[in-house]
């Protein structure tokens, strides 16, 4: 993971912001009173939509079992009546 400093002479945001976005790679930045990690928007909805899934009871079961279903024994969605 990247590494900046809160006191970079250089620092700017919007260069990092733009290279978060483009890599999807978090940036660490260490501050003189504690550290804080960096992420696209992207990156964050995606934490908070595995954090979503996994707290509804038997879900990571399910997806874990639907993984290792065979394709051909899989409902088409066509056939699901929504």
């Amino acid at each position: 993971m990247e590494k900046i400093t809160v006191n970079q002479p250089e620092l700017d945001l919007s260069k990092i912001v733009a290279k978060i976005n483009q890599k999807n790679q978090p940036i660490l930045i260490q501050g003189t009173t504690g550290n804080a990690v960096l992420i696209s928007e992207q990156e964050w909805n995606e934490i908070q939509e595995t954090l979503y899934l996994q707290s509804i009871p038997g879900m990571v079961e399910s997806i874990q079992k639907a993984a290792t279903t065979p394709i051909e024994d899989c409902i088409d969605m066509k056939d699901i009546d929504w």
